[in-house]
């Protein structure tokens, strides 16, 4: 009897043990799920399309294109991105056909702008690498004769004010925002809105790397000023197709 009763006692604790291993796995499936799932959706690159080009199938002359490193898309594809890019933080610039460099839309660079246009140390003889990248930034964005000419960044880090910068630019319309002026009727931008009205097509082409800090600017507009960290950075190249 003794024996029967051990036995049950043997048998309980081992289902006992089987259900703790089973209950204790499906919790480890359940933290392992949840954290790819807020792993996902932390990742804004995970919304981003990938893109594949049957290279057999299209007649693309862009090498670019035909090796799937960018891919051909039309304004119902950059009108979202524009109004993204503040939210998500990547940086957007837009060509005509001939490789000019019409607009650019980079709050990191928005950000600096009022400061450096209204800093009168940032001159052409400044010695620190603080007020040559101010004077860059002053020459380069506050110059009415550059097609992507910025009015200053008025709309700061205001999500409406953002929304209106991008709705004058899609529409092509002029107004006031936050007191500054902002005229994207201008005829420097007509290449952009007539392709939108000839629906035309541009080449995206995405880019993405980490930058240190030092300062640097180049024929495109870009300029680095010294950080701390390397930062992340993905910008978006819309070029119009001819």
């Amino acid at each position: 009897m003794e024996d029967v009763v051990q036995a049950l006692m043997i048998a309980f604790a081992v289902l006992v043990f089987v259900i703790g291993f089973s209950v204790a796995m499906y919790m480890f499936s359940q933290v392992t799920t949840t954290a790819e799932t807020l792993v996902f959706y932390a990742d804004t690159t995970a919304y981003y399309d990938n893109v594949k080009i049957d290279e057999a199938n299209t007649t693309s002359t862009d090498s670019e294109i035909r090796e799937g490193k960018a891919r051909i898309v039309n304004a119902e594809t950059i009108i979202p991105t524009l109004y993204r890019y503040a939210e998500e933080e990547f940086c957007v610039k837009i060509y005509n056909a001939s490789g000019e460099l019409i607009q650019i839309f980079d709050l990191d660079l928005e950000g600096k702008i009022p400061t450096a246009i209204s800093d009168p140390r940032a001159t052409a003889t400044a010695q620190t690498k603080e007020l040559k990248a101010n004077y860059a930034y002053k020459q380069m964005y506050n110059n009415p004769n550059n097609a992507y000419y910025l009015f200053g960044a008025p709309w700061g880090g205001s999500k409406d004010a953002i929304k209106t910068r991008v709705d004058f630019f899609v529409n092509g319309d002029a107004g006031y925002i936050n007191g500054q002026y902002v005229n994207y009727s201008d005829d420097r931008y007509n290449d952009f809105h007539e392709a939108i009205d000839q629906r035309r097509q541009f080449k995206e082409k995405f880019i993405s790397y980490s930058w240190g800090g030092e300062t640097m600017s180049t024929r495109d507009g870009d300029v680095l000023v010294t950080g701390s960290k390397p930062k992340d950075k993905i910008v978006i190249i819309y070029t119009m197709m001819n």
